[in-house]
């Protein structure tokens, strides 16, 4: 009972959080609305570091520390805006899916669009359940790239 409640709870959130809606018949371009940034376990890690360095330079009333710990923390912020301006207004385009049997891996094609603007460099891409990205492309400025990604079919119709 009390894994369901989290289960809905938990998806109600994520509808709500990551403003998930219905498919999407063709193609769909990530604009700046539809880009987040998560942090991960390694993100989280350098918050608390940067939390870490400005209570010492607090206590110590050390300058340099001050200058250090704003220098870092602004490199991350600089490093968000750049990783989402990477995103923005790339295109997402379904390919085809070779039909698969019960308990095999199913492969789905696909193709990443940048219409215009600059290179796209190393977008790593993955379904949300598994984690971490599995899959790494590179899309040049007007160029197209193509990219398949697998899951396990665990039973008939998925």
């Amino acid at each position: 009972m009390a894994g369901a409640l989290h289960a809905l709870y938990r998806k109600g959130r994520d509808k709500w959080l990551f403003q998930l809606r219905d498919a999407e018949p063709g193609t769909v371009t990530l604009t700046m609305r539809r880009v987040f940034i998560m942090p991960t376990r390694a993100g989280l890690a350098f918050a608390g570091l940067l939390l870490v360095m400005l209570v010492g330079a607090l206590n110590y009333n050390l300058g340099l520390g001050f200058a250090l710990t704003c220098f870092a923390g602004a490199c991350a912020v600089a490093d968000m805006y750049l990783t989402a301006r990477n995103l923005a207004m790339l295109q997402l385009a379904p390919g085809r899916a070779a039909p698969v049997f019960a308990g095999e891996a199913a492969q789905f094609e696909l193709h990443l669009l940048n219409r215009g603007g600059p290179d796209r460099y190393a977008l790593w891409l993955g379904f949300q359940a598994d984690g971490e990205p599995r899959q790494v492309a590179d899309v040049a400025a007007g160029g197209a790239s193509a990219v398949t990604l697998s899951a396990p079919a665990p039973q008939r119709g998925w």
